[in-house]
């Protein structure tokens, strides 16, 4: 039977569809008080990423049509796994058992959640970012190819996953404020995980064997014969879920129930100073996100030129992944953004060369960073 929603839930609190997760869609309402706009030139029923007519599907710009940007294990928090066992949606059913088949492997299968396989993460991790999207051995297990490549977890997916998009309406300004609420979904996911842990009363051993000495500290591990041929060793399984060793599904579950109850004030009590900090700079990228404002100066960017015809010229700005096909015309009169105020850099180029830019223009090439602050660019 279907959990009816929580009270952080979008729809109840009278929010716009969200490109966000259901869950998650409430929260950062509460803490933005605002839409999130859509990126509605990162598609994923037609990739924006797959190659079209005449390009080489091979290419290292191209993603492969049966991956798109899908070469990604990714690591759920307890909570939102439980969210997953307990949609009973008949039309979620496909993905909710590629969950059920990682419970069942007990690969990164703990009472935090479920982490990406050590292989896998060694592997993505080593093959960015030429492998990424191109790769068919780092392909997600989620990845849902008989309904076109669509994600089987999609309502419940994680914040690394909701943030990432290919490309950004407001280009690096969209970027930015996506990397932020990444920054924050995630340590969120991290703080609630550790916070269910608690509130289930896993016994004191089995904390000591979640969380050694040294957890949060970044070290490179080296990974022994067993994790590399994915052998489960059962008495460190059972070590790691203590009183709860058999009712793992159980444990997801209660996980899921009790963050489903939280309000984002309430998440951001428990998370601490790491959740406000980030939440902080979150806020902070979404007011520039939705401010229409440009530079007031601006200078040429550090921008690339990736191939250059008669009528245009493609460059990429603050992504190899969106570049943008500019006229020529408006490529020769770049070099006159010099620092000078934009009003004066405007008139000089109608009167010089009879071109009038529109303040949308302007603002787009700031955005995907042709142009820039000349603080940001000497």
């Amino acid at each position: 039977m279907r959990r009816p929603n929580s009270k952080s839930n979008a729809r109840r609190l009278g929010v716009p569809a969200s490109p966000l997760p259901p869950l998650y869609a409430g929260w950062m309402a509460e803490l933005l008080g605002g839409t999130i706009p859509r990126e509605a030139d990162a598609t994923c029923d037609d990739c924006a990423m797959w190659p079209g007519p005449g390009d080489r599907p091979r290419s290292d710009f191209f993603f492969l049509p049966e991956t798109k940007c899908c070469t990604y294990i990714p690591t759920l928090p307890n909570y939102l796994v439980g969210r997953i066992l307990d949609d009973g949606d008949p039309a979620f059913a496909a993905g909710r058992a590629t969950i059920e088949a990682r419970i069942d492997a007990r690969i990164g299968v703990t009472p935090v959640g479920l982490a990406s396989p050590p292989v896998h993460s060694l592997l993505y991790h080593h093959g960015r970012p030429l492998a990424f999207g191109r790769s068919r051995r780092l392909r997600c297990p989620h990845y849902q190819e008989e309904t076109g490549g669509r994600c089987g977890i999609w309502r419940h997916r994680n914040g690394t996953c909701a943030t990432w998009f290919c490309k950004h309406v407001r280009g690096a300004v969209g970027l930015r404020f996506w990397q932020a609420l990444d920054q924050l979904l995630t340590i969120t996911e991290r703080n609630l995980g550790r916070w269910c842990a608690l509130a289930l009363h896993l016994d004191a051993e089995t904390l000591h064997r979640l969380f050694p000495p040294g957890t949060d500290r970044v070290m490179t591990e080296s990974l022994d014969g067993s994790q590399i041929d994915e052998v489960v060793d059962d008495v460190k399984y059972r070590g790691l879920w203590g009183n709860w060793a058999g009712r793992e599904r159980e444990f997801y579950r209660k996980a899921a129930r009790l963050v489903d109850a939280l309000t984002w004030s309430e998440v951001m009590k428990i998370g601490g100073t790491d959740v406000r900090l980030f939440a902080s700079l979150a806020v902070d990228r979404y007011r520039d996100l939705a401010s229409p404002r440009t530079p007031e100066r601006l200078a040429v960017g550090p921008f690339q030129v990736i191939a250059a015809g008669p009528s245009h010229t493609r460059v990429a700005g603050y992504s190899g992944l969106h570049p943008l096909d500019l006229p020529t015309e408006l490529m020769r009169v770049l070099p006159c953004f010099d620092g000078r105020p934009t009003p004066q850099v405007l008139r000089l180029i109608k009167e010089k060369f009879g071109l009038r830019l529109t303040p949308a223009l302007i603002r787009k090439l700031a955005d995907f960073a042709i142009l820039a602050p000349p603080r940001e660019v000497s």
